[in-house]
């Protein structure tokens, strides 16, 4: 009897994620319409841009920009780094901070809209019973390329924008890029591609076992 009694409280726990998979969806489906829109609108403010021509004070208009009272620029450079610079810092090296930011954002962006959309379609199908559907193992797979080839892309565009940003702000010292390989990412997304697949497999089984009930109960 406790083996019962536990078994059916692991089944009820479990099934308790088919009504947060039908709210998940459209939370995930709604995320992806916002990184693509987010996206398209980065780009164009990275269009008009380059057709800004202010002075360098005012082009300071992000958070991780500020003129200090000495009239001094206090300017983030990611990672945790910020620099103080002169005022003889031109509108031109202001712009290389706004687009490293862009840049850094929209390529995160472009990872982060597959993932959500995978992820939708993979709640959607949970959320109406559709679990052992072979659909949901490529989704799976999808959100661990997605990830496996994504991450690598993102910490490269934020790694040459660090750099670029240094070797303008940092006056008098050589500064050179460093490529680096990130393999976190790359190790993740395999994982998650491997789970998926192992998912297809035991839906490929289920689907077999089904066929093969229906062909001997005729």
């Amino acid at each position: 009897m406790a083996l019962i009694s536990k078994g059916s409280e692991r089944d009820a726990r479990y099934a308790r994620i088919a009504p947060v998979c039908k709210l998940l969806w459209v939370a995930f489906r709604v995320l992806a319409y916002i990184s693509g829109i987010l996206v398209g609108l980065m780009g164009v403010i990275a269009v008009i841009l380059i057709f800004v021509n202010v002075t360098a004070e005012e082009m300071l208009f992000t958070p991780y920009m500020k003129v200090l009272e000495n009239g001094m620029f206090d300017v983030s450079l990611g990672n945790g780094a910020r620099v103080i610079v002169d005022s003889s810092v031109g509108t031109a090296s202001i712009k290389g901070t706004v687009y490293a930011g862009l840049f850094t954002l929209m390529a995160g962006l472009a990872v982060c809209m597959p993932v959500f959309h995978f992820l939708s379609k993979l709640m959607k199908n949970v959320g109406a019973g559709k679990v052992l559907s072979e659909e949901n193992a490529a989704c799976v797979n999808y959100i661990g390329m997605a990830i496996m080839l994504g991450n690598p892309f993102v910490l490269l565009v934020q790694r040459f924008f660090n750099y670029k940003l240094m070797s303008i702000f940092i006056k008098n010292t050589e500064v050179k890029f460093d490529f680096g390989i990130d393999l976190f990412g790359f190790i993740l997304g395999l994982l998650i591609i491997l789970i998926g697949t192992i998912y297809g497999y035991a839906c490929n089984l289920h689907r077999e076992e089904t066929a093969l009930v229906v062909r001997d109960s005729r």
